[in-house]
């Protein structure tokens, strides 16, 4: 491709002194020519760029006015760059050309067309009112490989005589240095849009695994995504329909162009779905801003993930270390300072002697000690009060406690706000509500599989229960899944269960959360 353009100017450069009656006026064509081409390579803005390609086109060709339209990704005119009408010219025509008529064919056609006279052509439509008069025209497409960027077009040429084949080379050259400009100016765009995106990323997944941000803390994510795509308006949903954390930054309403991308958490299961809106007459979005915005989704979600599993870890492993602490002050501490006591009373004596008294005395400071000790046994294996109380990591360990040794594959999924809308005490009911469900499912339901999903649906919690078993019998005591109907039934609720699909039972449980 390189070595065909090279030649292509080579012969290009030839016609040019070749058709020059005057070697200077030549030299001079050339000059400009190669001025153009420096401009592509050194201008880093391309409005700039653009505007003196149309210029040297101008100057090259001998025309009157010269324009270069440059083709949005949804095909409508995104820039119009002009070159020869004086300012009141310019304000008396007002709006673009539109890129219909002949302007749109040399874009559809993709080739270059000339004419003597544009006026005798029916494709002559498009110009607005009090544009220049056009009698010779030359226009030819934008282009790069195969993709239309544009077109640029010439018209009036002096003298009044038509434009010859030189003409339509040269500006074809100038026009293809216009698409390269284009195309290299829209690359650089892309890498500093996907680098933006990645450095937003990198930010938001170091800040939710240090720990600075909160899984919960959708209102943050929201005007990152905002800040980072440009856009007007960006609306974050994360979770079901009625239980969802929700964030909305900057203007979401009117009609212009939406993105949707959906939040896949592990498994490629969709947990929400983030929504970024231009205004009205912003460009339609790409597929490459599409996968952009997909792979920044994509990982924070997991991140997002991490941390919320982290949480539970540490909420767990704190669980666990209450309770060593907990069994080892019950089952060492304890028990030595009990003998301890037992073997000072033994060594008494007369509790009257002085020395007896003393020793009565240690004992009752360790009948104290020991006491005291109970009693922070207790704080240390009862519930977690409101402020640290957390229902995901104590469903966690009753699964884990309730199924340790039973040959079931387990899945527990929370959905929603859980541990800021359930507090203590219906906590209490969750867990018993679970606690019997699991037990079912050991006890009856020959299963090889249980699923447990908890979730906070506007002012509800609901509590599902699935297993792959043999269903539920004809006949049988059920003073289990009574119980479950009478709790549900008391705090106001709701409770169900019936076949899954495609084989085993499915238990709802469903309650307002406020009622408690």
């Amino acid at each position: 491709m390189q070595t065909e353009a090279h030649a292509d100017l080579t012969a290009l450069v030839g016609r040019i002194l070749d058709g020059a009656d005057d070697p200077a006026a030549g030299r001079a064509r050339l000059a400009l020519l190669l001025s153009a081409a420096q401009t592509v390579t050194r201008e880093l803005d391309l409005t700039s760029a653009l505007q003196r390609i149309v210029e040297v086109a101008r100057e090259l060709v001998g025309a009157r006015f010269g324009a270069l339209g440059v083709i949005a990704p949804d095909g409508h005119l995104e820039r119009f760059l002009h070159s020869g009408l004086s300012a009141e010219e310019a304000a008396r025509i007002g709006d673009l050309p539109t890129g219909h008529g002949i302007l749109g064919a040399v874009i559809v056609d993709a080739a270059p067309i000339r004419l003597a006279r544009l006026d005798a052509d029916p494709r002559s439509a498009g110009m607005p009112a009090h544009h220049p008069p056009m009698g010779a025209f030359l226009g030819v497409p934008v282009r790069v490989g195969g993709a239309v960027f544009g077109n640029l077009y010439l018209t009036e040429r002096s003298g009044g005589e038509p434009f010859d084949d030189l003409d339509e080379a040269i500006i074809t050259t100038l026009a293809a240095m216009a698409g390269t400009a284009i195309a290299n100016s829209r690359l650089y765009e892309r890498a500093q849009t996907e680098r933006r995106w990645l450095e937003a990323s990198e930010r938001v997944i170091q800040r939710l695994l240090a720990g600075r941000m909160s899984p919960d803390d959708v209102a943050e994510l929201a005007e990152t995504v905002l800040a980072v795509s440009e856009a007007q308006g960006v609306h974050l949903v994360v979770g079901d329909d009625d239980a969802a954390l929700a964030a909305t930054a900057g203007d979401t309403g009117g009609d212009g162009p939406r993105l949707e991308v959906p939040l896949l958490g592990s498994e490629e299961r969709r947990i929400g779905t983030l929504a970024i809106v231009r205004g009205p007459g912003g460009h339609p979005f790409e597929e490459g801003e599409r996968e952009t915005a997909e792979r920044f989704a994509r990982s924070v979600t997991i991140a997002r993930e991490l941390a919320l599993s982290r949480i539970d870890e540490q909420r767990l492993a704190l669980a666990d270390e209450r309770e060593r602490i907990a069994r080892d002050l019950h089952d060492h501490v304890i028990q030595s300072l009990f003998a301890i006591g037992l073997t000072l009373q033994s060594a008494v004596g007369d509790p009257m002697s002085p020395t007896g008294a003393k020793i009565a005395a240690q004992v009752d400071a360790i009948d104290a000690t020991i006491r005291q000790i109970r009693q922070a046994i207790y704080r240390l294996s009862a519930p977690p009060s409101a402020e640290t109380y957390s229902l995901r990591a104590r469903i966690n360990t009753l699964v884990r406690q309730t199924l340790e040794g039973e040959s079931l594959d387990s899945r527990l999924e929370f959905s929603g706000p859980v541990d800021t809308l359930v507090d203590t005490s219906l906590g209490d009911e969750v867990a018993a509500v679970i606690r019997e469900a699991l037990s079912n499912a050991v006890r009856h339901a020959r299963a090889r599989a249980v699923a447990v999903s908890v979730a906070v649906r506007g002012a509800q919690v609901v509590i599902t229960v699935t297993d792959d078993g043999i269903g539920m019998p004809a006949g049988g005591r059920r003073s289990g899944l009574e119980n479950l109907r009478a709790r549900a039934v008391e705090l106001g609720g709701t409770f169900a269960v019936g076949p899954a699909s495609p084989r085993g039972t499915q238990l709802r449980w469903v309650v307002p959360w406020k009622a408690s």
